[in-house]
């Protein structure tokens, strides 16, 4: 038979194994909300960049360009940049978050 002491410390075992699962649990959402955001970020940013109105660029003389936009090399290069800092940025928040998180498990 357990002692009213036991039972209460029993008690406060499950419930700090219940909150700690729910900050798990909400953790794991904000990352993948994160992740969702950032890459609807970079798909949007894609498409207005790629629907912009620019001015006609020359094309390179043979005809071969760098770019993902064949008769608007400036803007592919421009593109490219703008979506590589985005999955820059989000890639190292979410390395940054990820660290936190360990680090808190560890503790």
């Amino acid at each position: 038979m357990r002692t009213s002491e036991e039972r209460i410390l029993e008690l406060h075992e499950r419930m700090s194994l219940m909150q700690s699962r729910k900050r798990h649990n909400k953790y794991i959402m904000q990352c993948a909300a994160a992740g969702a955001a950032c890459l609807a970020i970079m798909v949007l940013l894609g498409f207005v960049i790629a629907g912009a109105p620019v001015h006609s660029m020359p094309v390179s003389p043979d005809g071969i360009s760098a770019s993902i936009f064949a008769d608007h090399a400036v803007l592919g290069y421009i593109m490219i940049a703008l979506l590589a800092f985005c999955l820059g940025v989000s890639f190292t928040i979410f390395c940054y978050r990820l660290r936190k998180h360990t680090e808190e498990r560890n503790d």
